[in-house]
């Protein structure tokens, strides 16, 4: 394998660079895909099985020094803010698909900018109109699970109105809608350490989350398949109240779960819509699925146990 680092491309009217990283010889012939969203929890999963199954990977990102923690190193990086569609001129040329993992992240302790409809709408779209112009064959997305069922709420609302541009586009489509995955889990371990952990209302609304892995593998499997939607659930269902005790064993805490009344919370929205929305689009997000169940069919194979190291210790 022949290693080079070294700018590949300047777009004309963007100061964005597609860096060429690793040239990569197959024996056979294999599709170029763009992957956005490849610096996050998902994406690094999808971004490992693409290059684990041979593919040869674009990756487009925002951040350089996330960008280089990649491993392996993608064949090439395009580095560009999905949100300003200037920046994205070109960066598909050559590509046959699109994986789009981008997102605005849920965390109440991420701090970044830019709403769920900026993001999860607006920088998708922007990137499918690049891919529609460019001739690329197929855009597989990560969507979610409910997307459509929540008009009211940013985040559902985003997803559901790219899924609508997507269908609606030239392109192959895939749009892949899981529950919650098992990285989202990882904030409430945090806490837990902390011993800082509540969980919203009785906590017996239903739930089947999914490992990113495997959301990962069925991004990949989907390349050069008919258009299709798919709801994907982990293999085993939790009540919330559940998946908050084993959340508790993995962080090693012992301590209370404090139960927030939803009341409490639904009467606080508004005002808190005044100093923050976004804040506000996510605490209404999670008010909202805390009083549904969200069990999709099961896909998944990788248990939660497992992703915590513990043995099942839940009934069923």
């Amino acid at each position: 394998m022949q290693h080079c680092i070294f700018p590949l491309i300047h777009c004309k009217s963007t100061d964005y660079h597609v860096y060429e990283l690793t040239q990569n010889k197959h024996p056979f012939y294999m599709k170029k895909v763009l992957l956005a969203g490849a610096t996050g929890h998902l994406g690094r999963h999808i971004f490992r099985e693409l290059k684990q199954q041979g593919y040869e990977v674009r990756v487009l990102a925002r951040n350089l020094k996330k960008a280089q923690s990649l491993f392996p190193d993608p064949e090439e990086l395009v580095l560009a803010d999905a949100t300003k569609p200037q920046e994205l001129e070109g960066c598909c040329a050559g590509v046959e698909v699109v994986i789009s993992a981008l997102g605005k992240n849920l965390s109440l302790r991420h701090k970044g900018i830019g709403s769920f409809h900026d993001i999860n709408y607006e920088a998708n779209l922007h990137l499918l109109q690049e891919a529609e112009q460019a001739g690329v064959q197929q855009f597989v997305y990560i969507s979610a699970f409910g997307a459509g069922q929540f008009p009211q709420l940013a985040y559902f609302d985003a997803h559901a109105d790219f899924e609508k541009a997507l269908r609606y586009s030239s392109l192959t489509h895939t749009i892949l809608k899981p529950v919650a995955l098992f990285s989202m889990l990882e904030e409430m371990a945090i806490m837990a350490r902390k011993g800082h952990i509540g969980q919203l209302g009785q906590g017996d609304r239903l739930i089947n989350p999914i490992y990113d892995g495997d959301v990962a593998g069925f991004a990949v499997s989907c390349i050069g398949s008919p258009s299709q939607t798919l709801e994907l659930g982990g293999p085993a269902t939790y009540t919330r109240q559940e998946l908050a005790q084993l959340v508790c064993e993995a962080a090693s805490y012992s301590g209370r779960v404090t139960e927030i009344p939803l009341d409490y919370v639904e009467t606080l929205l508004p005002f808190v819509r005044l100093l923050s929305r976004n804040l506000y689009d996510k605490l209404a997000f999670m008010a909202a699925v805390s009083k549904t169940d969200c069990v999709a069919p099961t896909v998944g194979q990788f248990s939660l146990e497992a992703y915590f190291e513990l043995e099942p210790q839940l009934s069923n």
